[in-house]
Order: C-alpha cells, then sequence, then structure tokens
C-alpha cells in the first residue's frame, strides 16, 4: 500500500489510516508492532503513519484521571434552549468553562448540550444557580446527572477493524476499556501520581522515559506507578477522535425515558451498539442520555426505528443532531479540526 501522508484535518484519510484509528480506540498506547499485527502492515509503516495522524489534529490520545474512581468528581449533561442569535456564544463561552469536558451546538429541541463535571453539591448548586443562569441568551435550562456509566467513548468501537482484533488489542492493556464500578475505597495518590497524569493528559502515547523527564524521577518508577494507577482504575487512556473524521458524517445526542425495572437492559443493549460513544443512566427528565455517530441520516434512521425503538421500556426518545462540536475531552476545537466527512 502506497505510505502517502495521511491528513486527519482535510477527510483524506485512506483505508489503512482508518485501520490505524480503530487500532488506537481499542488500545491507545499499543506499540508500532502491536498496532502493525492489528492492522496488517509493517511496524515502520504504522511508526510513520501515527505522528502525522496525531500532528494533523483530528486524532489524539490522552490520559484521564477517573473521577468516579477517585471520588473527585461527578458528572452532569447540562441542555441549554437559546435565543437564535445566542446558541454559539453561550457554547462558546461554556467551552472556556474548567467544568466543562465537551459541548456541541445541536438542532432539535434544545440548542446546546454540554458535559460538566462537579466536585461538590455546593460547587453543583453554584453551577445550577449562579454560573448557568448568567450566561446571556440562556432561556431554559435541563440537567441529567450522571449515576451510572453503561459505556464511555474509552470502549467506543466504531467497526474500523475487525472484532477480533479489537479483541486482541483490548486484551493486551493495563488500563480499563470498559465501565467497572469503583469497589472499596479510593485510592491515594501522590503529587508524583499526579504529574505522571498531568504528562499523559497532554500526549497519551508519551514513552516512559519522556514522562520520567517531565516529572524528574525515572522512567521504571514512572512505569511502575502509572500502571499501577491503570491496574486501580484511576488513570484511563482514550483516543479522541472526531466522528466526522473517521467518516461518521451525523453526531447526535439522544435522551430517552426508559421504565426503570429495564433500564439496565437497555442501557447495556445500547452500550454494544458500535454507533454508541457513551450511555448513561441521569437522574432528571430523560433516565437515559448518550451520544451517536453514524454515517449518513439514513443509518440515523435505521438505528433509531430499529435499535431505539426496540428498546425494552422505552417511553419517550428525543433526538438532536450535532451541528458542530465546540469543546471534546476537555479540548477546544479550532473550525479548522472539525473537518467535513470524506
Amino acid at each position: 500500500m502506497n505510505d502517502r501522508p495521511a491528513d486527519g484535518n482535510d477527510g483524506s484519510l485512506d483505508e489503512l489510516d482508518r485501520r490505524i484509528i480503530g487500532a488506537l480506540l481499542a488500545h491507545p498506547r499499543a506499540t508500532h508492532a502491536q498496532i502493525g499485527e492489528a492492522v496488517f502492515t509493517s511496524e515502520a509503516t504504522v511508526s510513520r503513519r501515527i505522528p502525522r495522524l496525531l500532528r494533523a489534529g483530528g486524532v489524539r490520545v490522552i490520559g484521564v484521571m477517573d473521577g468516579e474512581a477517585t471520588r473527585r468528581a461527578r458528572s452532569l449533561f447540562v441542555r441549554l434552549r437559546c435565543r437564535p442569535d445566542a446558541a454559539s456564544r453561550s457554547a462558546e463561552h461554556l467551552a472556556r468553562w474548567r467544568e466543562c469536558g465537551s459541548v456541541k451546538l445541536l438542532t432539535g429541541s434544545v440548542d446546546c448540550l454540554a458535559e460538566l463535571s462537579y466536585t461538590s453539591n455546593q460547587h453543583l448548586l453554584q453551577l445550577m444557580s449562579e454560573q448557568l443562569p448568567g450566561l446571556d441568551g440562556v432561556l431554559a435550562v435541563w440537567s441529567n446527572q450522571v449515576i451510572r456509566r453503561f459505556s464511555t467513548p474509552h470502549n467506543w468501537s466504531p467497526q474500523l477493524l475487525p472484532p477480533e482484533a479489537v479483541d486482541r488489542l483490548r486484551a493486551q492493556r493495563v488500563d480499563h476499556w470498559d465501565e467497572q464500578p469503583p469497589a472499596g475505597p479510593p485510592p491515594r495518590l501522590s503529587p508524583l501520581d499526579e504529574a505522571i497524569v498531568a504528562q499523559l493528559a497532554v500526549d497519551g502515547r508519551q514513552g516512559w522515559q519522556q514522562v520520567a523527564e517531565g516529572c524528574g524521577v525515572s522512567a521504571a518508577t514512572v512505569r511502575r506507578r502509572a500502571e499501577a494507577m491503570m491496574t486501580a482504575g484511576v488513570l484511563r487512556m482514550r483516543t479522541v477522535v472526531e466522528p466526522s473524521v473517521v467518516g461518521l458524517a451525523v453526531n447526535a445526542f439522544v435522551c430517552l425515558s426508559v421504565n426503570p425495572t429495564q433500564l439496565g437492559q437497555a442501557g447495556e443493549l445500547l452500550a454494544g451498539h458500535p454507533a454508541v460513544l457513551m450511555i448513561a443512566a441521569t437522574t432528571g427528565d430523560r433516565n437515559l442520555c448518550g451520544e451517536i455517530a453514524l454515517e449518513s441520516d439514513a443509518a440515523l434512521y435505521e438505528f433509531l426505528s430499529g435499535t431505539i425503538g426496540g428498546l425494552p421500556g422505552l417511553q419517550h426518545a428525543d433526538v438532536a443532531v450535532a451541528l458542530r462540536s465546540v469543546k471534546r475531552a476537555g479540548l477546544v476545537l479550532p473550525l479548522t479540526e472539525r473537518p467535513p466527512p470524506r
């Protein structure tokens, strides 16, 4: 295969690029050799392709401290209805908040959606009673607190690789790719642990020696501490990909009402679908909320009529299609990094 430069910014990814991204989604810190074996190409080719994909900006690998495992933070989905002239401004304003992990402009019953993290009830009260109402042009606010995650972008697998290749890569991971409720008290993290997480939050594919140089300790110490945090579920690795980069042009947020006795069953069914980036049980006016990505409106119709329509206990469904991702996984996205589908 011609190893031409890959450009994740203009939608010009070829099939090998897509398979490499699929491998990174399955195992963000996989070695070049492991990825080469999974995508049927040479280690040298992978070593050329990955830096190009990462430099283009459409793909990045980060380390994430799990707020649930550490008991440091909880999550909340906020949906805003805005004046027609204020939605974009409100979304950009929200994106600058440190509490905001992601924010989208939507079309449908709401204009803007954000995922916020909060550290205490007092913090949540401040967000809901002071900061959100203070946004210019906001007409109404709905909030849904996350109480159980069935899937997250850590285990998103949009069929870029065969299932057996995904399974092999996942089996080689030290960190948790699936959703496991935390067991026991939260682990106590040292200043070194915090420094390691901060380094990997910037670049999750750094070598241990590079991380060690930033932390002022040996590579062996860094690796031991990082892998201990991964095993405990505290440090999780994630490949962040805007869906349109891999040809999934339709990105949407679904808010469902499901009979509480069948909520778990419905959540698990959606968690196993390749179109679902994340799905969570929530409080509020809707009790099952999540993000989906598909290749076309026709595929969205099939997903809604077949998958959503067939959920046990479904009572109501709202679907809002994303017009623009303003922020994803803690990074504000420049317009040049929001590519059209190929």
